[in-house]
């Protein structure tokens, strides 16, 4: 287990925004998680923004290590994760490893957003080298006009002239219509800094004849106006010739020339330049983009000339990365002489950039240095050849596992890498995990699932993954149950899979319950739709039906609707009608579902609006209603509890769907337990239990409830005040929700817990009527479902779905107002 409490918090929460939220606090907190932890939880199907933010969350004690990992990991990675993980290797490391973005740039599967971050990172990366390729790339005219706007910007930053980037700049300055999707304010800047560089005479004679608006026609008319630029530099290098003072630093910024007028400057101006960086560390001028756009002639001829040790170390590091890579060798040959001859050479060293330095270590086979310039000059020759050479790393960040994490990252690398692992002798959860991964049999499910109880709830999607492997196990399918009805779409599609490799009749059962549950979206439903043309659905027709049916209620797009319609539609078999037909002769008199739902609308307000589940339940009670009524005069020997008890399912049901994940997420909070403690549940206290127990059973309204149960209601609120995250917790029943609801909703409490349930479409009273409801029509369940119902009381049938249907609609007034008042959350999407 982590021992960061905080890592704990993030690990054992259920909802994504909450995790984001400690995840963004960790970083401000500078608390990280180690990349031990953080490779095995990118392996896991959570969203990409939360990928994303475990990266951000992420360090390693050594800069070579995170490098490491991120730089031989990002090819595995979707590719927004991808481009986060390369601003991350950019601003967080030493960039030793910068030639591992040359393969990434010659991929045939590198993404344009990869490329696009590749270009934009370019001087932390490849460099020149690099976006020479980027701009010669094969197809690069097909990608979206910001790629070309930031291509533009770069090269002119790079001093790369192109016949195509050109074309694409004058071709988008011409007319409007080279920009769709994107407002030329975005890219007509770099376009026309391109242009006004390198076809300067072009933008002269266009001056007025374009397709741009007014705005863009008076920058280019100031841009192509007869300018300083010489008299500016001629002034810069004067300043070269006097005692410059601080005093001076506006005039040297300002005479400083702009990006595309920069390759007038000569390696005497840069020389002054660099050794008056060296001197005055101003932040306006302490950065590479300060020298961009100088030719890299003039850069190797000032690097040649430099003598003064700091001012070509401030020089190398800047200027180096705008060399092609066999233009910067002989630099890093005077960097070890200017090392070998200074006076202080140890100081000096550390204001040279590792990506330098580093080589002046590479001696040696075996040294991790000698290594990187063995991979370096691989990966070198194979970019050169045009050819994408893969990525292997050198597994140091793999030594970072602590041997208490072994077992875990054993798991991880055979379920999510395919890499294969022996049986691990143990007791411990992922030695468990690994035993049923290679070797699934029924009789081990209930020993894992009670220790997984124990784990982490982010590691329960290891847990859901494993019990997919348990084909043919119908327990394997029972122990998902607990998760169906999760809100978190990486846990409903873990839980999807694990059923289809579960395979079971059962399990194809759940999968076609799937397509109309309210917690699910329709991409995975599409989804589900596919997996099932790999099942034999011919004994689920009439499920795939009775779904069918329910989507006419469903609130998605047209095009999603028709999707899934059509998806669910061909999984039906065309010999189903005939068959029913043939086996039911005398059926004219029986109700088709349409004929029950239709019944049922006109007793239920927002019967379309219930789950597929909880439809299926009245459907058999309303079925069983109408066979009573058929056969009146001969009910002497029938038990009519049936209908009620269906009745009853379809409430428990609807308000498992619509309020116990709310619940639960209150209780995993731990406010409701705090609170409870002060009571006196936690240690426990008698007397101020029963205290407390008194005054709720005193209340108005409360105190007219039949048969009100104090013991349930004490066990309810122990159960909460001792749950544990790995415990379960359930409301169980209508009365435990009624229970629920008059400790924590009402809107005020002596005792403090008014409002933590928050229930805005009701007055206090019309909540405790309510509850009162709830409590009555559970106890003629019960009694129904002992002792009976009696034929006598067939006409009271009625009444009881008029119950019914004042409860559902009492259950949708509430959650209408829970939803109003709920935070935004991520919305569910198909990764």
């Amino acid at each position: 287990m982590p021992d960061s409490s905080v890592i704990y918090d993030y690990l054992n929460n259920h909802h994504s925004n909450e995790r984001l939220s400690i995840l963004s606090k960790m970083r401000e907190k500078e608390e990280w998680f180690p990349i031990s932890l953080s490779s095995d939880l990118l392996r896991l199907k959570l969203h990409h923004e939360e990928h994303i933010a475990i990266l951000h969350a992420t360090q390693s004690k050594q800069r070579l290590v995170f490098e490491d990992y991120i730089t031989s990991q990002i090819g595995h990675w979707d590719q927004n994760v991808a481009a986060a993980a390369l601003w991350e290797w950019a601003l967080r490391s030493d960039c030793i490893m910068w030639h591992r973005t040359l393969p990434l740039s010659t991929s045939a599967l590198s993404t344009q957003r990869i490329r696009y971050t590749l270009a934009d990172l370019a001087w932390y990366g490849g460099g020149y080298a690099l976006l020479q390729h980027l701009v010669n790339t094969e197809g690069m005219e097909e990608m979206s006009v910001a790629y070309h706007a930031l291509l533009c910007f770069r090269a002119l930053q790079f001093d790369i002239k192109s016949d195509r980037l050109l074309k694409l700049a004058k071709d988008a300055f011409m007319s409007d219509s080279a920009h769709p999707s994107v407002a030329p304010e975005k890219t007509m800047p770099y376009y026309l800094a391109y242009l006004y560089r390198y076809d300067n005479s072009w933008l002269k004679d266009h001056q007025t004849s374009h397709g741009l608006s007014s705005i863009w026609s008076q920058f280019t008319k100031s841009l192509v106006d007869e300018k300083t630029v010489e008299k500016d530099l001629k002034a810069f290098l004067a300043l070269r010739d006097k005692d410059f003072k601080k005093a001076d630093q506006k005039a040297f910024i300002r005479l400083w020339p702009s990006v595309w007028d920069r390759h007038l400057l000569t390696s005497d101006h840069l020389c002054f330049a660099f050794k008056v960086m060296a001197e005055n560390p101003w932040p306006e001028i302490q950065h590479w983009e300060f020298i961009a756009g100088i030719p890299q002639t003039t850069l190797s001829e000032a690097l040649t000339k430099i003598d003064d040790p700091k001012a070509f170390i401030l020089a190398l590091n800047l200027a180096g990365s705008f060399l092609d890579i066999e233009k910067q060798a002989p630099f890093v040959d005077k960097l070890r002489t200017v090392l070998q001859s200074a006076s202080d050479p140890s100081q000096l060293l550390t204001t040279v950039l590792p990506r330098y330095s580093a080589l002046l270590n590479a001696s040696g086979k075996d040294s991790v240095f000698a290594k990187i310039f063995t991979e370096r000059q691989a990966m070198l020759k194979a970019f050169r050849s045009g050819e994408s050479s893969e990525i292997q790393g050198l597994g140091i960040w793999e030594k970072d596992f602590t041997p208490d994490e072994s077992n875990r990252q054993a798991f991880f690398s055979m379920a999510y890498n395919g890499k294969k692992t022996e049986d691990i002798k143990g007791t411990d959860f992922w030695a468990q995990m690994i035993q049923c991964w290679n070797k699934p049999s029924p009789e081990k499910i209930d020993g894992l699932a009670t220790i997984a109880r124990q784990e982490p709830h982010l590691f329960h999607l290891c847990f859901i993954d494993t019990m997919g492997r348990f084909k043919g196990a119908d327990n394997a399918a029972l122990k998902l149950l607990d998760y169906i009805r999760s809100k978190e779409e990486p846990v409903l599609r873990s839980v999807v899979y694990a059923l289809q490799g579960i395979g079971t009749v059962r399990a194809s059962q759940e999968l076609v319950a799937f397509l109309t549950r309210p917690n699910i979206n329709a991409m995975l439903q599409l989804e589900i739709a596919q997996l099932l043309k790999e099942r034999d659905v011919s004994h689920l027709q009439a499920e795939l039906r009775s779904a069918l049916n329910d989507l006419h209620f469903r609130s998605m797009t047209d095009s999603l609707h028709i999707g899934l319609h059509d998806a669910i539609t061909s999984l039906l078999l065309i010999e189903e009608p005939a068959k029913a037909s043939k086996a039911a002769p005398n059926s004219g008199n029986t109700p088709t579902t349409a004929d029950l739902d239709s019944l049922l609308e006109r007793k239920i307000k927002r019967y379309g609006e219930l789950s597929s589940e909880v439809k299926r339940a009245l459907r058999t009670a309303q079925f069983f209603h109408i066979q009573v009524e058929k056969v009146q005069d001969r009910l002497e020997t029938i038990d009519l509890s049936p209908t009620i008890d269906m009745q009853y399912k379809a409430l428990e049901i609807c308000f498992r769907e619509k309020f116990e994940d709310a619940a639960g997420e209150l209780i995993r909070k731990g406010a409701l337990q705090r609170k409870l403690d002060i009571i006196g549940y936690a240690r426990p206290i008698p007397q101020a239990m029963d205290d407390y127990e008194m005054y709720i059973e005193n209340l108005p309204i409360v105190n007219t409830i039949p048969f009100f149960s104090r013991f349930k209601l004490r066990k309810m609120l122990r159960a909460i005040c001792q749950y544990r995250p790995g415990k379960r917790f359930t409301l169980d029943g209508l009365k435990a929700f009624a229970l629920f609801f008059i400790c924590f909703s009402r809107k005020d409490c002596r005792y403090g817990l008014s409002e933590q349930f928050k229930i805005r479409n009701m007055s206090n009273d019309e909540l405790l009527l309510f509850c009162k409801e709830l409590h009555v029509f559970q106890d003629f369940r019960n009694r129904a479902a002992h002792e009976g119902f009696h034929p006598d009381a067939s006409n009271n049938l009625d009444s009881i779905w008029d119950r019914t249907a004042t409860i559902i609609e009492g259950m949708f007034l509430i959650a209408d107002g829970l939803e109003e008042s709920d935070a935004p959350k991520i919305l569910l999407k198909s990764s």
